[in-house]
């Protein structure tokens, strides 16, 4: 029981002695118990107010440095952006396009098709060809009013007229099911050799004449001996993509 009351007791006793004498002695009385009894109470006071500022602090710092991050970040990808449009290196022709994000993927494994962030809000339209930087990608297969599914030429389903650049012989762009990407039904005989580089042909209803494809790297006959076929490395890595631009032509569907 006295432990209880101890302290309730000091303290009273504390209070009456403040209250004894004038201001001066009450000042003097109460700077004395600051420094003394009271200092650690005090102290503590002060640690955790400065605690608090610090944190504040800490939090305003890392808010600015965050602030700061996303800025940069923006500032990056926008000179990414004007780079990859700029880096458009082979004739466009009358063509118009639209820078496109990749958002994501449909299908699996090869027979994935790429989406888009643009659609028919941006004036995409069914069949339309895409591109990259470095050459063709696939074309529109579905669009939406905020997105669009790209068919890549990676997918077996995708198929186009390609040429020989250096030598004009004609062929059908193919990817199979392990991604392999071919030239087929070259006629034998042909004058291609690897090396060569490879891009849309003037029969393409989709590219205009000369998107950039690929190059040969292997060349192999067909098993009845009619055709050849021949390996493609193509300029663009479809699961690499992170913009694409989709060509808008006048009156090509």
């Amino acid at each position: 029981m006295l432990k209880k009351h101890l302290v309730p007791a000091i303290l009273i006793l504390l209070s009456l002695l403040m209250l004894l004498g004038s201001k001066d002695d009450r000042s003097t009385k109460a700077a004395w118990l600051g420094n003394t009894i009271f200092f650690p109470l005090v102290h503590s006071l002060k640690a955790i107010e400065t605690s608090n500022a610090m944190k504040q602090e800490l939090f305003s710092l890392r808010k600015s440095l965050a602030e700061e991050t996303l800025a940069k970040l923006e500032l990056q990808n926008q000179l990414k952006q004007y780079t990859q449009e700029s880096a458009i290196r082979f004739d466009k022709g009358n063509s118009e396009f639209v820078m496109a994000e990749v958002v994501g993927f449909s299908g699996q494994f090869q027979e994935r098709n790429l989406i888009v962030d643009k659609g028919k809000g941006s004036g995409i339209q069914l069949g339309a060809a895409v591109i990259s930087a470095n050459g063709i990608v696939g074309k529109i297969i579905l669009v939406n009013t905020d997105h669009s599914i790209i068919l890549p030429f990676s997918n077996p389903k995708f198929q186009i007229p390609v040429m020989d650049a250096r030598t004009s012989v004609q062929g059908i762009l193919e990817a199979d099911i392990s991604g392999t990407i071919s030239m087929n039904m070259v006629k034998l005989g042909s004058e291609i050799v690897v090396g060569d580089t490879i891009v849309t042909s003037n029969l393409s209803r989709i590219y205009p004449k000369s998107y950039p494809v690929g190059v040969i790297k292997r060349i192999r006959e067909s098993q009845d001996n009619l055709f050849i076929s021949a390996d493609i490395t193509p300029f663009t890595l479809v699961e690499n993509l992170e913009h694409v631009f989709i060509l808008k032509k006048e009156g090509r569907k």
